[in-house]
């Protein structure tokens, strides 16, 4: 249930690394911080797992523990909104690459195989089309499969830029690789 080994498939490219200093079973800061916003929360998995994602019980909270895993939470959001916003101040825009991996095994779990090599997810708002064609025609001259928001979809967007308390032409692209490829 982690992003084994990412860091490695995207280690040459340039840009600002913006990365969770925890596991996602900890604090999965991909997930809206309001669980009647996340879709993942009623299966357990919303910022804080309470299950795996095969529907076993994972771990149970009190409110100290759920204030301590925020706290990291709100942390993290907070410099992405910072680093978003510096960006945005310097250049005009901003370029999100939302980097993580996934199995077939879970996936399996939620939706329908066969499961491409590569799974890009984009947000309708926050998408460039042009970009993404040229994402998906390099994966493709590398011989592996592609898709767009199958198996997952969506990609991060600071807050600060989904509330509009920042301004700035905003692209965010999730890769999530298909662990089968490199592990």
């Amino acid at each position: 249930m982690s992003d084994v080994g990412v860091d490695e498939l995207f280690k040459d490219v340039e840009g600002e690394l913006i990365k969770a200093k925890y596991s996602r079973l900890f604090c999965d800061v991909e997930r809206f911080r309001d669980d009647a916003r996340e879709p993942m929360a009623r299966y357990g998995e919303g910022v804080i797992y309470t299950k795996t994602y095969d529907g076993i019980e994972f771990h149970r909270h009190d409110e100290q523990y759920r204030k301590r895993v925020m706290a990291y939470y709100d942390e993290y959001h907070n410099g992405l909104d910072r680093a978003a916003k510096r960006i945005l101040d310097e250049s005009g825009e901003l370029l999100i690459l939302d980097c993580h991996s996934f199995s077939d095994k879970m996936a399996s779990h939620f939706y329908k195989p066969p499961f491409p090599d590569v799974c890009i997810g984009v947000e309708k708002n926050y998408c460039d089309n042009e970009l993404i064609e040229k994402i998906i025609a390099h994966i493709r001259e590398k011989g592996y499969t592609c898709m767009v928001n199958y198996p997952y979809s969506g990609s991060m967007v600071p807050n600060s830029v989904l509330s509009g308390s920042i301004k700035g032409k905003v692209t965010s692209i999730m890769i999530e690789v298909n662990k089968r490829i490199y592990l």
